[in-house]
């Protein structure tokens, strides 16, 4: 049992929860519950490590004999208000942290005061779970400064340099992920963060927003290779209070040592231990030449930024940071970035990104493998680049190990999932991207696609619908709305979706045709010309087999449907994956081209109709 609410609480909550189960005297009064077994309970909890389940001797000898279940002594504890020592014991199982040597040295030498309670009556069986995270959710009490989410507010330029918003975008990011690296904070991303440039917002109303109840401050000076930066961490509710305020002054060659202090500050402020691994995750390397990391930090500014000429700019800089500091790790990872954005967005093809991603990417890993970014695009590359599966997984798993609320990890792992054939457990790993990062529009449009490929249409509507309210012009929930209203054959409003879709690509060609041929052939007949047009400009230059060939299967056309899937498959089109999964294919499900198709892909056909 409490295993399993471990796994779930991993898919449904933002925080880790501790869990400590003991058998022992109880008392019942006015629907509260005291005693030696509580109190044993709750002790052992406190001292279980965040996502773990710590157990005591009576528990172990009832469940020594159950082969599935593995219980590792930690040690003769003595606990607080417990007046002899306790035999505590750890569950070991998937998912579970196991401790670290340095913490069961500590816990086994603590001494701590205690105190005697009275047993009133005695139970035969009791199983006793504390949840120290609801129990904050539910009863609203807490430490004084106990935070357990954080908001990055956008870094604020004092020197007024226009020409330093690459410094600027770079603090931005470099703080949260250091402060992603402790695992008992959600951190909100910077791309939901960018919202509140300049905001009027309040403090608590950001908080109240964002779910959160911390917010950071920070401002900078630079001057030459100097950075003066000043960081303030607020308590947003009950009420607006300031917990800390520093100010650090560094040379430009050694500020990223920074990031890192003030990640431990903000652990020790709101007293939380770091472990031995977040203290090794956040450990950076210093004395980087000041103009690598400016090129560097450009170069991040620029690949936010998905389209053509701002990826190519981003690796000229990124190219930059190398030649100035060959063994730079981040730059070797911004160019592996670069290039599978370039596959994704149909910009390169794979047979000429792929490589070049993949080579930029094992150089970074060789350099610097704790670096949450390197492993989950590793995890990206294994999935939409080389199809390896297995890999895959992993890639994801030691993702999540390093960062569990990892949103961007958790967004893509739902689509990983869905190519498993386990789309409805993929939703929640979606849904629970978009509640870490309420504000990140690429993530609300991942999960649109995953509610539409698990084939929940109306759900899926009404999602995407709500979402480009405030975003009408996002790339990847427009195409996923288009979709759905093809499955709902409501072909009005998917003509209208398709020509908003082409004017903001700026396709004139391909919107009169949607505009003139719907009227006059129909859907399916407009789709066919739209993909004879794709098809000649193919003989000019790259374009895309996988929209050629999703654009023949909304026309209907089965073999050339199978022809330029066959086609994209050859050219290693980054989107197969999804013929799986994606309704738009099941047309031609039972045909023996596809179901080659999948297994070359080793893949399942999890929806033949």
């Amino acid at each position: 049992c409490a295993i399993e609410i471990q796994k779930l609480a991993q898919l449904k909550l933002s925080v880790k929860i501790r869990i400590g189960i003991h058998l022992g005297d109880v008392v019942f009064e006015n629907n509260d519950v005291f005693g030696d077994g509580v109190n044993i309970a709750s002790r052992i909890q406190s001292v279980a490590d965040p996502g773990g389940i710590y157990i005591s001797e009576s528990i172990y000898q009832a469940i020594r004999a159950r082969s599935e279940i593995e219980a590792v002594l930690v040690g003769d504890l003595r606990l607080k208000n417990v007046e002899h020592l306790v035999k505590t014991y750890y569950l070991k199982s998937e998912g579970l942290p196991i401790p670290s040597k340095d913490k069961i040295k500590s816990l086994k030498i603590r001494s701590v005061k205690h105190r005697k309670k009275k047993s009133l009556i005695t139970m035969l069986t009791l199983l006793i779970i504390i949840l120290t995270a609801f129990s904050w959710w539910y009863t609203g009490k807490s430490d004084s400064n106990q935070i357990q989410a954080i908001a990055v507010l956008p870094v604020e330029n004092l020197s007024q340099n226009l020409d330093e918003e690459w410094l600027q975008a770079g603090i931005h990011h470099e703080l949260i992920d250091a402060l992603g690296k402790i695992q008992e904070i959600r951190v909100i991303s910077r791309t939901s963060m960018k919202k509140y440039l300049n905001s009027n917002l309040t403090i608590p109303e950001i908080a109240r927003e964002l779910n959160v109840d911390g917010v950071l401050e920070a401002s900078f000076l630079k001057a030459e290779d100097n950075v003066r930066l000043q960081v303030r961490l607020i308590q947003a509710a009950p009420e607006e209070r300031l917990l800390w305020n520093e100010v650090y002054e560094n040379n430009m060659s050694n500020v990223v040592s920074v990031y890192s202090a003030v990640a431990r500050s903000i652990a020790g402020e709101i007293d939380i231990t770091l472990s031995t691994k977040e203290e090794q995750r956040l450990y950076t390397r210093t004395n980087i030449d000041p103009k690598a990391y400016e090129a560097y930090l450009r170069g991040l500014n620029y690949s936010e930024d998905l389209s053509a000429e701002s990826l190519d700019k981003a690796l000229v800089y990124f190219e930059k940071a190398l030649r100035i500091e060959p063994d730079y790790a981040l730059a070797y990872a911004g160019i592996a970035w670069v290039w599978r954005a370039n596959i994704q967005q149909g910009f390169k093809p794979h047979k000429i990104a792929g490589p070049k991603a993949k080579e930029a990417a094992d150089k970074a890993l060789g350099l610097d493998s704790t670096l949450v970014d390197l492993q989950r695009s590793r995890a990206v590359e294994y999935t939409w680049g080389e199809w390896d599966w297995p890999k895959a997984k992993k890639a994801f798993n030691r993702t999540f190990e390093i960062d569990p609320n990892n949103a961007f990890a958790l967004a893509y792992y739902s689509h990983f999932l869905s190519y498993m054939g386990q789309a409805e457990e993929g939703l929640v790993y979606s849904e629970k991207a978009t509640t870490i990062d309420p504000l990140n529009v690429l993530y609300q449009a991942i999960h649109g696609m995953a509610l539409k490929n698990a084939r929940k249409y109306d759900k899926a509507l009404a999602w995407l619908e709500n979402m480009l309210i405030k975003n009408p012009n996002e790339p990847i929930a427009l195409p996923a709305l288009w979709a759905v209203f093809h499955e709902q054959h409501r072909y009005d409003e998917a003509i209208a979706t398709a020509i908003k879709i082409y004017t903001l690509r700026q396709d004139q060609e391909v919107v009169d045709i949607l505009e003139t041929g719907y009227s006059e052939d129909g859907y399916k007949k407009t789709m066919q010309r739209i993909a004879e047009v794709m098809v000649l400009r193919r003989k000019k230059g790259f374009y895309s087999a996988d929209q050629i060939s999703t654009m023949y299967a909304r026309a209907g056309m089965r073999n050339e449907t199978l022809i330029w899937l066959d086609s994209a498959y050859q050219a290693h089109g980054p989107n197969m994956p999804y013929i799986s999964v994606d309704p738009l294919f099941d047309f031609v499900r039972k045909e023996t081209e596809f179901k080659e198709l999948l297994l070359k892909l080793n893949l399942k056909d999890y929806y033949n109709k």
